[in-house]
């Protein structure tokens, strides 16, 4: 159960009056602010239009509004549909930074970790070796269910991806880059 929150949250029109999301390219930029004492004129010029925050460890945006550092694609979506998330938020692509509005989707916990790629020996989720040949097991419903196990790690992680995409439908994780290419090849033929 999740723990309550010390402090509020701010309200949206806190977050609208401090900064402005551009919803192609999730950038979150601190807003031009109007007074003229010398705090606000060093803000202005140091971080005024610029894009505003960093980066935490985990690798998620963090922003500080008020007192509090807060993800950034969950001020992200505030900003967008004007209501704080009801919820956790996916990166679709499994980005951290990418807060771009078509990466980012409402999801259950349970969700958010399918979607999750996982660390091991194997370049591939679902994967790991078996001696010199390669096994691979799907978690479904809290259970391990074993797929098989291959000659190449290729043929193992072809068999995780359909049982994946079957189960876990769009959280599925797909594996990018020249690895994604290399599966989703041997599967079409």
């Amino acid at each position: 159960m999740p723990r309550p929150r010390q402090r509020p949250l701010p309200t949206v029109d806190e977050l609208h009056r401090r900064f402005t999301y551009e919803p192609d390219t999730g950038i979150i930029r601190a807003k031009w602010r109007e007074e003229t004492d010398r705090y606000t004129v060093a803000f202005n010029r140091r971080y005024a239009n610029k894009p505003a925050g960093g980066l935490m460890n985990q690798g998620y945006c963090w922003i500080r509004v008020g007192e509090q550092c807060l993800l950034g694609h969950r001020i992200a979506w505030a900003l967008h549909f004007g209501e704080w998330p009801d919820g956790e938020i996916d990166h679709r692509d499994g980005d951290k930074t990418n807060n771009a509005l078509t990466n980012l989707r409402i999801a259950t916990r349970g969700q958010n970790i399918i979607s999750r790629k996982l660390r091991g020996e194997s370049r591939f989720k679902g994967v790991s070796r078996s001696g010199k040949k390669w096994r691979t097991y799907i978690r479904v419903g809290g259970r391990a269910v074993y797929l098989g196990t291959f000659e190449r790690e290729e043929e193992a992680a072809e068999a995780y991806l359909r049982a994946a995409l079957e189960v876990h439908g769009d959280f599925a994780f797909v594996p990018r880059g020249r690895v994604r290419g290399t599966v989703i090849i041997s599967m079409a033929a």
